[in-house]
């Protein structure tokens, strides 16, 4: 039985692989750890409930990751220069605004050309080996790290090194969408790193140096339970939310970079009144970490006809109004059964807009200038490459103004299959996330099977039983 030592290092990782139960599954087979942080504030969810067998805990040297933080930093702005022009510009605006314009110059010009050699030197001569987490891998002894992750974070850089050191191979889950586009490795790759699809393949690839035979698509993990039926059937879905499974369905998921929303749901609730769309409903579903708007019109002081808040968000939204600093955790599973129940789909930036292509619905994705005008960070997102090919691949917009989203509304809605936006989001959707023939959770034990086999043999020594 092998040893696996699997390392957690924010809630958003527990959320898409623990909550779903998805790296439960190596238990079965291997002898399994879960290093998780102790204290800290990536993490604050209780792990306990998550049946996980074995958990260690691990005080993280706070001066040493953020160090580790200012070398990534660096890194990044380094790449950005070098190999991806075509992000440059979004990279260096969103560095700018989060580290604020002294420091931005400062990382700016200690990532150029020989001035970054030294300050990498000196960074990984400060930074050292940790002797606590030494001694916790000595303890530990993996045959193989699994480690998911926005590929930023407390144990990347270290996990790269020992495992390199040790000749332990090292497995990375990418997290989120964006994180190959994005991101930077400041101590090489891991051996193997599991991505969504073939765009977030080419994207590790070109921006992270990743060898194209070192990364697998193996899809998302919190989306592999969409290759199954949903629990709750169109007319469940609309009985729950007390709308009429009459009419056709138009889902409004919101953004987390703080938009009008409700503005825009007013200007299509009278759309529906004055007939300029066919007889329908919205259904409005906040992002789960929304982003709240100064002076936002709330959704529950307006008269609603034809409009509909989400259930289950409807409390979530009234708190975040309050405490934007609120983050909820939706229902996958609802979600699921929401995305099949609906006809349309309409939203900002948000990676709903690729949940509702591989369900085959169309899209329509709405950012109107003087939303991206406003909100940087909306701007930021949608000008970055990836998403441009999204937008491209699905032909999905995006829609700047009132009247052409009324009017590419009105297109879907009156086509019975949804349009052409319809099939080309079919179509589309394997390449943004692939889904594998037994699901995820069975690639990656594959996976973890094929790095054993493969340490063994460079090794030279009998092998293991697995």
């Amino acid at each position: 039985m092998a040893r696996i030592s699997i390392f957690i290092d924010h809630d958003i990782v527990i959320r898409h692989f623990l909550a779903t139960g998805i790296l439960q599954t190596l238990q079965a087979s291997h002898e399994v750890t879960f290093v998780v942080p102790e204290g800290h504030r990536r993490v604050r969810s209780d792990v306990t409930s998550l049946g996980l067998k074995k958990v260690r805990l691990f005080k993280v040297d706070e001066r040493r990751a953020y160090l580790w933080r200012r070398l990534y930093q660096h890194e990044v702005l380094r790449r950005a220069r070098r190999g991806d022009a075509e992000n440059q510009a979004q990279i260096y605006g969103f560095w700018k605004e989060t580290l604020r314009p002294r420091a931005f110059w400062q990382t700016w010009l200690m990532s150029l050309p020989g001035l970054y050699s030294i300050y990498r030197h000196y960074a990984l001569r400060n930074i050292g080996n940790s002797s606590t987490f030494e001694q916790l891998m000595s303890e530990l002894a993996p045959d193989v790290i699994v480690h998911p992750t926005v590929l930023e974070g407390l144990f990347v850089s270290d996990l790269i090194r020992w495992g390199r050191e040790h000749s332990v191979p090292t497995i990375f889950l990418m997290n989120s969408w964006d994180n190959p586009a994005v991101k930077a490795m400041t101590c090489g790759q891991p051996d193997w790193l599991v991505v969504w699809g073939e765009q977030t393949r080419r994207l590790a690839h070109r921006h992270l140096g990743m060898p194209l035979d070192r990364i697998m698509p193996y899809g998302a993990a919190q989306f592999d339970l969409y290759r199954d039926r949903p629990q709750s059937s169109r007319s469940e879905v609309c009985r729950g939310c007390g709308i009429s499974e009459d009419k056709k369905l138009v889902l409004y998921a919101g953004s987390s970079k703080g938009v009008k929303e409700v503005q825009h749901l007013i200007a299509l609730e009278q759309a529906i009144e004055r007939g300029d769309l066919p007889e329908c409903h919205i259904l409005f579903r906040p992002h789960p970490w929304r982003g709240v708007i100064s002076g936002e019109s709330d959704f529950f002081a307006q008269t609603w006809k034809h409009t509909t808040m989400d259930p289950e968000m409807a409390d979530y939204y009234r708190s975040s109004r309050v405490n934007s600093t609120i983050i909820y955790t939706p229902d996958t599973e609802y979600t699921h059964s929401i995305l099949s129940a609906c006809d349309l789909l309409i939203s900002p930036i948000s990676t709903i807009l690729l949940e509702a292509v591989m369900h085959s619905k169309p899209v329509i994705a709405y950012l109107p200038e003087e939303d991206i005008d406003r909100n940087f960070f909306l701007r930021t997102m949608a000008n970055m490459s990836f998403m441009q090919e999204f937008f491209d691949r699905t032909r999905c917009g995006p829609v700047r103004t009132m009247p052409d989203l009324i009017a590419a509304t009105r297109e879907c809605l009156l086509d019975p299959a949804g349009g052409e936006r319809a099939s080309v989001a079919q179509a589309a959707a394997a390449y943004f996330v692939q889904s594998t023939p037994d699901g995820y959770a069975s690639a990656v034990d594959g996976l973890v099977r094929h790095a054993l086999g493969e340490r063994t043999r460079n090794s030279g020594s009998p092998e293991q039983e697995t």
